[in-house]
């Protein structure tokens, strides 16, 4: 997509208004990714609350590190445009805010659809972990997934998978209460009432009615649900097992053996959720698609697809699904383990051989021979179109003693390709000042935004 001259104009536009004060721009709803609770913050809330939090930056090496907002200051009224993404997430933010591509942090203006930007490929624990009882966790994944509680309404669960309805009886002891069984035979569904182990009056309230509104969950519809700030403090190995319940309710593992594939996703009418799963996912490596999914007549849905054989078998190892479906997890492995790889969708952007052609003089070494030693076929230039794998370009850090090239291959970052600039007009925007490293995680992009 070509940027217009009204696009150009406003972009211009931002430039001169930043000059003056020298200040990059994000917008007040921007989610900012903490790394002392691992929760999400948007910069409106740090401005009213003045808190100045950890925040996940990357350092010369392209590593996660903790470092401290040192300042978050007003912009006033600026141009703004967002960023599409080829895995579905999208950023708003004005000119001068600058994102990390291969060739270093460059202006929002000076990029252009397909250019490659980086986002997390996996995202630190959390400094400040807390644990939750196992039955909560395993709870909360299950109503968030097909738990029904409205206000005036039974507290109810269902599902058509006994490993889940068993999963879900068990937990809500955990609170005292037995779990009554209604099977609808026509409907092919079994609903679980959870009462109150106790009379309900003078204020007393189910107690998981009482916990889910601590959460902040009590009374919302399947899409205004999202995943507590609890969760995202646990530990690595309690995050996999929430989504490893999660998964179970509105998520799907199948093996297409048609396409010789496996099919992975997470469905949801709720883009908060979905958001909130796939940054879930990054904190054990695994990278999530977003598709907004329309059908007449229903509200949008919104998948989360898992793509990529590497990437499936993180996801099937480390997380799967309780259930029917981690039995289909377990054909899937199977089928993944008998194949070889395409790793054609954690790659490194082509223009990284550019860095690579101007090492061959350096090194004594024609383009043929280099090919030669990588166990390619002499092709002219058609070696530098595509854009390498990890594992291909370490063998080239390797050939050519190149640990610039190497730190690459390691580092915990995911090129994403952007697909779309829109403008927006005027927003009120943000500078944020990051000591040491000058760069945060907003709206999942790394984004250099400070003075």
């Amino acid at each position: 997509m070509q940027r217009n001259q009204a696009h150009d104009e406003a972009m211009g536009k931002c430039t001169n208004d930043f000059e003056s004060s020298k200040l990059g721009g994000l917008t007040a709803s921007s989610r900012i990714a903490r790394a002392d609770n691992g929760t999400y913050v948007s910069l409106a809330t740090l401005m009213h609350s003045g808190e100045r939090p950890l925040v996940w930056s990357l350092d010369e090496r392209m590593r996660f590190k903790a470092q401290q907002i040192s300042e978050v200051s007003t912009c006033g009224p600026t141009e703004i445009v967002r960023l599409g993404l080829a895995s579905g997430r999208s950023i708003d933010a004005a000119a001068p805010a600058r994102m990390l591509t291969i060739d270093g942090w460059k202006r929002l203006d000076e990029l252009t659809t397909d250019a490659r930007i980086a986002i997390p490929r996996w995202i630190p624990h959390t400094l400040h972990v807390t644990e939750m009882p196992h039955s909560e966790v395993v709870l909360l994944a299950h109503m968030i997934g097909d738990g029904s509680f409205v206000k005036r309404q039974p507290i109810r669960y269902a599902s058509i998978d006994e490993e889940n309805l068993a999963a879900v009886a068990d937990a809500a002891k955990h609170f005292g209460i037995t779990a009554v069984r209604d099977d609808y035979a026509a409907a092919r569904v079994t609903s679980l009432r959870l009462p109150a182990p106790y009379r309900l009056a003078r204020g007393r309230r189910n107690p998981i009615a009482a916990w889910l509104d601590e959460l902040g969950l009590f009374g919302l519809r399947s899409y205004e649900k999202f995943v507590p700030e609890r969760i995202f403090a646990l530990p690595t190995a309690q995050i996999a097992i929430f989504l490893h319940h999660l998964w179970a309710t509105d998520g799907s593992i199948r093996w297409d053996r048609t396409a010789r594939q496996a099919r992975i996703y997470y469905a949801s009418t709720s883009p908060r959720l979905i958001n909130d799963v796939a940054g879930l996912l990054v904190r054990l490596g695994v990278h999530g698609r977003i598709k907004r999914v329309p059908k007449a007549g229903y509200r949008d849905c919104w998948h989360l697809t898992i793509d990529g054989a590497d990437n499936q078998i993180t996801f099937l190892q480390d997380i799967s699904s309780h259930g029917a479906r981690g039995v289909a997890g377990e054909t899937c492995l199977a089928e993944l383990d008998t194949m070889t790889s395409n790793p054609n969708v954690d790659t490194i952007p082509k223009e990284i051989w550019n860095t690579v052609r101007a090492l061959l003089p350096l090194r004594n070494m024609t383009h043929r021979e280099f090919q030669a030693a990588m166990g390619t076929k002499f092709s002219g230039s058609a070696m530098w179109k595509r854009s390498p794998s990890r594992v291909r370009l370490a063998r080239a850090a390797d050939i050519l003693d190149a640990p610039e090239l190497a730190m690459l291959c390691t580092n915990d970052v995911f090129w994403d390709r952007i697909t779309q600039v829109t403008d927006l007009g005027k927003q009120e925007t943000f500078a944020v000042t990051v000591a040491g490293t000058e760069n945060l995680v907003a709206q999942g992009v790394s984004v250099y935004a400070g003075r």
